[in-house]
């Protein structure tokens, strides 16, 4: 029997709620960064569509029930209580869980859930949000100040992690004062904290005559904020440098020495030498670029003021660099990551030595807390054993451990604010983080935050964070997650296959995931040793990224697409008969082009490629639904989309093209009908379409063209194609004739 996702979807409610879906306060996504996350409440909401039969086409009531109860569990507000019996359901598996959403969807449906990454920082991520707090769902808060009060979910988790992290930044903070000096400032008597310190790169002017010591700064501007706008200037003496702060407008013609917007070209203030390019890039690489701070930032009662550093702030921020720093190269790919072009080839390149002190006390003293935590819950009654959480410890011992990985996370999502790739916001005068984007540029001008002020970033604000994202995670249904490679995995039998593909070389998540990874492994690697076994993350996971394949694009792509094929044949043995299986993955321009196309392609498109996959493992595609996590926009390139499938019947018949084209002139209006009965907007008919037709053509062993040869993919979606548009053109026509 077909299940609801297979006929008509409430596309428009879902849509809403993807996009809908950000990591804001209480958000599970709020817990660590992660690339393109999977949203949870439509996710949770197309599950539910998963697993409940389709009505019969005359039943309309039945199905604007469903629609209904779709609506709410995409809103976040439906309570789903079909499932009386979950361990007859299929298992749930998602082999590509990233930060988990797609996990925390299934256990919201309350269906079995088998998830895991090749990435150990996203299999960290899914144990995080599923895993740990399914064990410790509806525990008492054991530290010693707790209330006496039922705890629901993962609330007493939660208020745990809350206070050990601050006992964790109390302690850091006392030991690290030295480095964090108070800002003495002029005409003031008492000395203030200081808010953040703004850093510029420098190097040795190109010219012979001069060899100043030349800033590097794409902006001198330190804030904007009316009333309270300041900039600096930079004055050399004795070819060093040092900046005068000035109050006030900056001179348009002062505000950066950087020549044009391309490239590192810098014009030297005393000489007007302009540097190339590949020559700042070849000093940086020969270490000559250095760092200087520019401006101290201090948070008084009447507003930011920033002042020039004066001796006591520049030997703070040489603090001594620990012996034992975290082992990690940046990629040799310049798409992503600009600093090795400039000689910054190590992870750790990318800190100042005060910021690397901080890092390395934090994650250092992770294990007394841990430590600590246990003690409390064995006083607090908890059961004394030495069972660790990577083996499924639910005692004391392996509640200190997972206290531990929330506050490992907190120390990660610092780390997204404490690097020399943080450039300094002279709008709001605050730090940006390191990642605004999928990628790790290279930042002229960084800010460097204190992480006890009320910075952006600072460790009160990441560690709220965290404790909010906690607070509201009740998996109520156990999640199994695991390290697996996807293409090689055993699935539990009778499962269904409900993940998000990753599309080609899309994201680097490997190369960018090390960013975090390096701090993460210093501080998880005695608890979870499998997980952090390597120095870096696997660089063997799906995709297309041509530096994983000695720089070969065409072999990068085939490995891909060959991942795919491969995992989709291991899957068929273990597929549910009963359920169908869903694939997020892209649907593109370049998808769309080819299928309004009527000739020959010398190759399959990205989407093609996925549908032959599933075709050749054995299976038959009964529903494409665009699931957009951004509104419609011309400018797009793709829309997400989900793509529903099960095994074929081994009894399938063949057909010739006459016979499909004639079947799906018969049958497909009306599939039509019922697809677009429901909420969905016009753009979207044309995809949602697709799925229907597919269905046909996929149900028949193969379809046999005139000349003998099997039907392509290719040529079956332009017939498709072709039908869905004929069908609208009608409906369209209709419409216009009932207006009149």
């Amino acid at each position: 029997m077909k299940k609801i996702i297979e006929t008509a979807l409430p596309l428009k409610a879902l849509s809403v709620s993807a996009m809908g879906d950000k990591a804001h306060k209480g958000h599970p996504g709020n817990m660590h960064l992660w690339w393109n996350r999977s949203p949870v409440d439509s996710s949770a909401a197309l599950l539910a569509a998963d697993i409940l039969d389709g009505p019969a086409n005359e039943e309309d009531e039945k199905r604007k029930q469903i629609s209904v109860l779709l609506c709410q569990i995409a809103g976040g507000k439906g309570n789903f209580s079909t499932i009386q019996n979950p361990e007859k359901l299929p298992v749930v598996c998602d082999p590509f869980s990233g930060f988990g959403g797609l996990t925390i969807a299934a256990q919201k449906v309350g269906l079995q859930v088998q998830a895991g990454d090749l990435n150990a920082v996203a299999c960290l991520l899914t144990k995080a949000v599923a895993e740990i707090p399914a064990r410790f769902m509806n525990e008492k808060a054991v530290h010693p100040d707790a209330e006496n009060r039922f705890y629901f979910g993962a609330e007493g988790l939660a208020a745990d992690v809350a206070h050990y992290g601050r006992w964790l930044r109390d302690t850091v903070e006392y030991r690290m004062k030295d480095e964090y000096p108070f800002v003495q400032i002029p005409g003031i008597k008492e000395d203030a904290p200081a808010y953040a310190w703004i850093w510029v790169r420098t190097m040795k002017c190109p010219n012979p005559a001069c060899g100043c010591r030349m800033p590097l700064a794409g902006s001198y501007v330190l804030s904007k904020t009316a009333g309270h706008e300041y900039w600096a200037e930079p004055e050399i003496q004795d070819k060093k440098i040092r900046f005068q702060i000035h109050q006030g407008i900056c001179p348009k013609e002062k505000e950066t020495n950087k020549h044009g917007s391309v490239g590192a070209k810098f014009q030297c203030p005393v000489c007007g030498e302009i540097t190339k390019d590949e020559f700042v890039k070849k000093t940086g690489k020969e270490g000559g670029l250095e760092i200087q701070l520019m401006a101290v930032c201090v948070q008084t009662k009447d507003g930011r003021m920033y002042v020039e550093p004066d001796q006591r702030q520049m030997d703070a921020a040489k603090a001594l660099i620990p012996d034992e720093l975290p082992i990690g190269s940046l990629p040799n790919n310049t798409r992503w990551f600009s600093p090795p072009g400039f000689g910054l080839t190590e992870y750790t390149d990318l800190y100042t030595p005060r910021q690397l002190l901080l890092m390395t006390t934090l994650c250092d003293l992770l294990p007394e807390v841990m430590s600590q935590v246990s003690e409390d819950a064995i006083a607090a009654g908890m059961t004394e054993d030495k069972v660790p959480l990577s083996e499924g410890g639910k005692g004391a011992y392996a509640y200190g451990q997972a206290v531990g990985v929330y506050l490992a996370l907190v120390i990660g999502k610092l780390a997204n604010f404490q690097s020399s790739i943080c450039t300094w916001d002279n709008r709001k005068g605050n730090i940006r983080a390191a990642f605004t984007k999928q990628a790790i540029p290279m930042a002229w001008v960084f800010g460097e935050g204190n992480p006890f002020s009320t910075v952006t970033g600072n460790f009160n604000t990441m560690l709220q964070n965290v404790v909010e994202s906690v607070a509201g995670l009740s998996a109520a249904v156990p999640a199994k997650v695991e390290q697996a490679n996807a293409v090689t995995m055993e699935f539990p039998k009778d499962s269904v296959l409900f993940t998000e593909l990753p599309y080609y070389d899309n994201v680097g998540y490997a190369d960018l995931s090390d960013y975090f990874y390096i701090w993460l492994r210093r501080c998880l690697k005695n608890v979870y040793p499998q997980l952090f076994e390597k120095v870096v993350t696997s660089k063997e996971e799906l995709s297309s990224i041509p530096e994983h394949f000695d720089g070969d694009s065409a072999e990068a792509v085939r490995e891909y697409q060959n991942g795919i094929r491969r995992m989709l044949q291991n899957f068929h043995q273990a597929a549910a008969e009963e359920y169908p299986s869903v694939l997020f993955f892209e649907y593109s321009k370049q998808d769309e082009e080819a299928i309004r196309s009527d000739g020959k392609m010398e190759k399959m498109t990205p989407f093609e490629q996925l549908l032959d996959s599933m075709i050749q493992a054995g299976f038959m595609v009964t529903g494409v639904w665009p699931v957009r996590t951004e509104k419609a926009n011309p400018r797009f390139n793709s829309v997400r989309i989900a793509v529903v499938f099960r095994k074929k019947k081994e009894d399938a018949q063949g057909a010739t093209r006459r016979g499909f084209i004639n079947t799906m002139k018969r049958e497909l209006p009306g599939m039509l009908d019922i697809s677009f009965s429901e909420d969905i907007e016009d753009e979207d008919k044309p995809i949602a379409g697709l799925g229907s037709g597919l269905s046909i053509f996929t149900g028949y062993k193969k379809v046999i063209n005139a000349d003998g040869s099997d039907m392509s993919i290719h040529d079956a979606l332009c017939l498709i194609h072709q039908e869905i548009r004929d069908y609208l053109d009608v409906h369209a026509a209709d419409a216009q004739t009932e207006e009149v």
